[in-house]
């Protein structure tokens, strides 16, 4: 009696044992399956990630390079972001929201003023863009896609626009005028000014001045396509010149 008890225990204890083998392969089958999917989505934002942060260390080392001009030569200066939108003339689709040019204000041997550039213009990683002032252009976001156009707490910049805007090369003996290195020309831009004691004077309200980063759907000869309202990065420049990083969307 107790051999056959311990046999049909014995049994009972493998099946239990084989069932718990089976379930374990489905579960890792089931757990590869997942995570070869989420490691798919993860490098796509990942990629995306990455570019964002890189263009927001960039456009903080170029609003540090804007103010340090402004100090070491004792004259305004300002930080442009090519702003010339396609199909307008003269416009570099590729250039647009994401070139930018620090200048200064120098004086000529003849005694007049000229903006001339400072070092070449920068081009931020693929696909990022700035996004520019209030409101976004509908036609700048992909199918899809809203955007919080609020310039007291949206995901936008708050800089400053000129048209028609040009400044001399890199030697402010070089009587050239150019365009974010093509000769000749002039176009629109966005822009962030300082003073030479380091302060903000392009923005009088009070509040910082926002730059906004965000991921975009880019194209030849087409206008950048923003793809994700919560992919945002940028900064808020204080009054006095401060820099602060702004990680989220919802931090602006």
């Amino acid at each position: 009696m107790t051999g056959g008890s311990d046999s049909r225990e014995q049994t009972r204890a493998e099946r239990r044992t084989g069932f718990t083998l089976v379930e374990l392969m489905t579960v890792i089958g089931l757990v590869i399956i997942l995570a070869a999917g989420a490691g798919i989505a993860i490098a796509g934002r990942g990629g995306e990630g990455a570019a964002l942060r890189n263009a927001q260390n960039s456009v903080a080392s170029l609003v540090g390079l804007t103010r340090v001009q402004a100090a070491l030569h004792q004259t305004n200066t300002r930080l442009l972001i090519y702003a010339q939108q396609p199909p307008a003339a003269n416009a570099d689709a590729i250039k647009y929201l994401r070139a930018l040019q620090v200048v200064r204000l120098d004086t000529l041997p003849n005694g007049s003023t000229a903006w001339v550039a400072v070092g070449n213009p920068e081009l931020l990683p693929e696909p990022i863009c700035v996004v520019p002032p209030s409101p976004v252009p509908v036609n700048h976001l992909n199918t899809g896609v809203t955007w919080q156009n609020n310039a007291a707490t949206g995901p936008v910049s708050t800089v400053s626009t000129l048209t028609g805007f040009s400044y001399r090369g890199q030697s402010n003996l070089n009587a050239a005028l150019q365009f974010f290195g093509k000769q000749g020309q002039n176009g629109r831009v966005h822009f962030i000014e300082f003073a030479p004691d380091g302060t903000v004077v392009s923005n009088t309200t009070g509040n910082p001045t926002k730059i906004a980063l965000t991921t975009a759907v880019l194209g030849i000869n087409a206008l950048p396509r923003f793809n994700n309202a919560n992919s945002v990065r940028g900064l808020f420049i204080r009054r006095n010149g401060a820099v602060s990083m702004v990680n989220s969307a919802t931090g602006f």
